[in-house]
């Protein structure tokens, strides 16, 4: 009894031992947790530039024309009429004293010829009295028939003189009042022609900023890349009340050894130097950053970005001076 009691007991160990053995393969065998890397801040870079001294200038740029120094607007002076012809044309280089337009003057021609003949007539009569007469009434009322012929026909001549428009000036024709044709009528006075002279020449400058122009000013003058030296000689606080309204508006500037080749009509650009500070400190002014009046740039100081106030001096449109808060050296935070 006692030995089959061993037995049974061996059997229930083993089977035990057979069941704990056969366990452990039936789970997976658990994998090492790994702990997470450490992901390291990327470096932080920025775009710097370095504070320097230079040269600040505020100016005015604007686009000039060559004009004549000395112009002339023609007009029929002491009558209006018809317009029988314009003799010139737009561009036309014409001489003082040239005919370059005329009213229609009816008869005035024939008239003319017929008082040329009746003063001819009177000075024979003359002529004839003097001859055979000792009569100081006679030979005063042939006097006076000779006179009044002359008188007469100087009259029709300075009418006639009236109907023709000639040149005050010799030079280029550089308007036409093409408004007016032919068989139109025409007041005295009325702006017909104007002539310049395109031997003497000076910039004309017209824009929003011509206020900025003083008298006597120096200016830079670039014709075809070429700087030149101008000053201004006329401004709209300067002009007569009398000139046309074109010149109310308007700058001239008296350019030095104009070159040869510059032409009535010619384009150069200007520059008015308002302000000039030399070795200064510059820098772009879209560093300079405004916040409630405050004005500060970002500057890097031992790898660190670092705000420092600035006291701004000239401005531009693209620069300002600072006159506080930054040295030559330092490294101006761009971007």
């Amino acid at each position: 009894m006692t030995k089959t009691r061993g037995v049974l007991l061996i059997i229930i160990v083993t089977a035990l031992l057979m069941t704990s053995l056969s366990g452990c393969y039936l789970f997976p065998e658990e994998e090492e947790v790994l702990a997470p890397p450490l992901i390291e801040p990327p470096e932080i870079t920025y775009e710097t530039e370095e504070v320097k001294k230079g040269v600040i200038e505020k100016k005015v740029s604007a686009s000039g024309t060559f004009v004549s120094i000395e112009q002339a607007t023609m007009f029929f002076r002491n009558r209006g009429g018809r317009l029988k012809e314009i003799h010139v044309k737009e561009g036309e280089f014409v001489e003082k004293g040239q005919l370059i337009a005329e009213l229609d003057s009816g008869d005035l021609e024939n008239q003319v010829k017929m008082q040329e003949i009746h003063l001819k007539k009177a000075q024979t009569r003359l002529s004839q009295v003097k001859s055979y007469s000792d009569d100081k009434y006679e030979r005063r009322m042939a006097q006076y028939d000779v006179d009044l012929a002359k008188l007469t026909l100087d009259n029709l001549k300075r009418e006639l003189n009236e109907c023709k428009l000639t040149a005050d000036i010799s030079g280029n024709v550089v308007y036409i009042d093409h408004n007016v044709n032919q068989g139109d009528y025409v007041n005295a006075y009325h702006p017909l022609i104007r002539i310049a002279d395109p031997t003497q020449l000076q910039l004309q400058v017209t824009g929003t900023n011509i206020g900025d122009f003083k008298l006597g000013m120096e200016t830079e003058v670039t014709i075809n890349k070429q700087t030149y030296t101008g000053k201004v000689v006329m401004t709209p606080a300067e002009v007569p009340i009398d000139v046309p309204d074109e010149l109310r508006e308007v700058v001239r500037i008296d350019v030095e050894n104009i070159p040869e080749d510059v032409e009535l009509g010619d384009t150069a650009q200007v520059n008015l130097i308002l302000d000039r500070r030399e070795d200064v400190i510059v820098i772009p002014r879209n560093l300079v950053r405004n916040y409630m009046g405050r004005k500060y740039v970002l500057v890097l100081e031992n790898g660190l970005k670092v705000e420092k106030d600035v006291e701004v001096g000239l401005e531009t449109p693209t620069q300002v001076e600072i006159k506080k808060g930054l040295e030559e050296g330092e490294l101006l935070i761009v971007r």
